[in-house]
């Protein structure tokens, strides 16, 4: 019984011994199937992920000559990494790198008391609730270091 490679589309016969083959024995499709297990294992494992993350710190740590070197031997690599962030600079003074929704201008919130409830399915019964205290830290508090020189004279 022949089956559809899931990377190339081509029909193959599986082997007897892997029951859920998808892929081909192409070197091509072997390798798009390590990625798309190496994809799901980083995105549901926090120890793989974590090993991971270890391993390429220590590679980086006994490499530290790689990324000037590529970058010296790749010039339309470094032109072009160089002028992505010059546009990424660019918007983060012009505020807008974070969505749209995240930063305006005009904040509609005001320092007040509000009342917290917890989202949770309507209940008939009472639900908790929380009276909390916001005070909305003006845009340009860090600029002006007498009124409020350090977070820890504001606590």
């Amino acid at each position: 019984m022949e089956r559809r490679c899931k990377h190339c589309g081509d029909l193959f016969t599986p082997c007897a011994n892997v029951a859920h083959q998808r892929y081909c024995c192409e070197a091509e499709c072997q390798k798009a199937r390590k990625n798309e297990w190496r994809k799901k294992k980083l995105a549901t494992d926090s120890d793989y992920r974590l090993n991971q993350y270890d391993a390429q710190k220590r590679w980086r740590q006994r490499h530290p000559e790689y990324w000037g070197g590529y970058r010296t031997s790749h010039p339309e690599y470094a032109r072009r990494n160089r002028a992505l962030q010059r546009d990424r600079n660019h918007k983060r003074r012009e505020g807008v790198i974070a969505k749209s929704d995240e930063s305006s201008i005009c904040n509609p919130m005001r320092s007040g008391y509000y009342r917290l409830i917890p989202a949770e399915a309507e209940a008939i019964a009472k639900r908790d609730e929380y009276l909390v205290k916001l005070d909305v830290i003006p845009r340009g508090y860090l600029q002006v270091p007498d009124i409020f020189p350090d977070c820890k004279q504001i606590t």
